[in-house]
């Protein structure tokens, strides 16, 4: 076998797994040389219980090794206890109780051990220069994830990912994920990305002199991004002052991603999980065009129609998939509610005028509560959308939390009256709640 040509053993060493890998290196030195680029595989994931940054950092100095990673997971998320013993009962309250006890003893056993490590791990924050130079030595990385809300766990332990799905076991100590990521960002200075997310971004970061100061300063890598996922959590700003200057500072940092092919703005606000976040485009971007924009996906916003409509209209030349809505904070049995809100207009005319404006679009979808302020009047329109497709695309099955008395419809007939015109559907569908 190692008299074959080495692009073929790179190839089959490509379509191995990890224990694969290293028992196929063990049959001669060819192999083993040929293998050791593919020791390690392509996502490493920081966990804030484990010295997962040492480990990041023996590795960015390694010669070979370095070249390995392409992306990071950094999984901050913790959940409550309280709330989580809570819910792991009502979920496995049908089992019998010797089970129910097993099985909730084990899981919460490996929750223990998940604290502990936390109280032993030094802190994230504490090693910004680790962490940045190991970043700055990773040739190949571009793509970065930060997540306050996916299981650190594996998926052995079943009832601790169910209990990371429910929104209201989920804990940030806000401060501390501030601090975190005022690290990620610093640390991330100078390195070309790709792709960066986050899945609970403290907004009241961006309204903190401070802060916005430090996050200017070290965004660079936002402008080489092509992909931007931002899923906001608007808690801690207290009063409309703060929401302005917190959406300002956002939308500097989206203007310096002026490259983006994929973007996501979604707002889930855990103090008040059924409300939308009232944005005006105007004042986040100004007019800012993003000229190779081609996938949109807004979710969690109270707008107004005409607003909506001239920000969508300004990448009509781009612009081929659009999402509006999503699952936003609901519980796994419950209906979507990251909708959209218009406190201004109706959906009727958003949906005649991006038929218009849109003439590129490929793809349209819905999902969530979507609601304009009419109530009492012809022109009001609600609607409770079920998914149809997830955020890549890809079709999925109806939902089990589908049924009529929830009034759920898909979003197809909407996708067609826009993308090819005809009769608005809306008047047969709308809803009352």
């Amino acid at each position: 076998m190692d008299a074959l040509p080495v692009e073929l053993l790179r190839l089959i060493f490509s379509s191995c797994d990890p224990p694969s890998v290293r028992t196929l290196r063990e049959t001669n030195r060819t192999l083993a040389d040929v293998g050791y680029d593919y020791l390690l595989p392509p996502k490493f994931t920081i966990l804030g219980y484990r010295d997962d940054i040492d480990h990041l950092h023996s590795i960015a100095l390694h010669d070979r090794l370095r070249g390995s990673i392409e992306s990071i997971v950094i999984n901050l998320a913790e959940v409550d206890e309280y709330y989580a013993r809570h819910s792991a009962y009502c979920q496995h309250f049908a089992q019998l109780p010797e089970e129910r006890a097993a099985l909730l003893t084990s899981a919460f056993d490996d929750f223990r051990k998940v604290q502990r490590g936390r109280k032993t791990a030094d802190p994230l924050h504490t090693r910004s220069d680790d962490l940045r130079e190991a970043f700055t030595a990773l040739p190949n990385l571009k793509d970065v994830a930060i997540t306050f809300t996916q299981c650190p766990l594996d998926d052995s332990v079943v009832v601790m990912r169910e209990v990371y799905d429910m929104p209201n076991c989920r804990k940030m100590d806000r401060p501390l994920a501030s601090t975190n990521l005022d690290t990620i960002i610093f640390a991330l200075h100078g390195v070309r990305l790709s792709s960066f997310s986050v899945d609970r971004f403290p907004l009241e970061m961006l309204k903190n002199k401070v802060q916005r100061k430090h996050w200017f300063a070290h965004a660079q890598s936002f402008d080489s991004l092509s992909e931007l996922s931002l899923t906001l959590d608007p808690s801690g700003l207290v009063g409309p002052s703060s929401a302005v200057m917190a959406v300002n500072g956002l939308g500097y940092l989206l203007q310096v991603a002026s490259q983006l092919k994929k973007l996501k703005l979604a707002f889930h606000p855990y103090s008040s999980p059924d409300s939308k976040f009232a944005l005006s485009f105007r004042e986040l971007l100004n007019g800012f065009t993003f000229t190779k924009l081609e996938e949109l996906t807004l979710e969690g916003v109270s707008c107004d129609e005409q607003d909506l409509r001239e920000f969508l209209a300004r990448h009509n030349a781009t612009l081929r998939r659009l999402r509006l809505g999503g699952r936003g904070l609901a519980t796994p049995d419950a209906a979507s509610s990251g909708g959209i809100h218009l406190y201004e207009g109706n959906f009727k005319s958003l949906f005649a005028g991006l038929h218009v404006k849109l003439p590129n679009l490929e793809r349209l979808h819905l999902e969530g509560i979507f609601e304009c302020e009419h109530r009492g009047l012809p022109s009001h329109e609600t609607y409770n959308f079920y998914p149809l497709t997830n955020e890549s695309w890809e079709s999925v099955p109806c939902p089990r939390w589908v049924r009529a008395s929830r009034k759920t419809i898909n979003c197809l007939p909407f996708e067609q009256f826009v993308r090819f015109g005809g009769s608005y559907p809306g008047n047969a569908l709308a809803q009352n709640f």
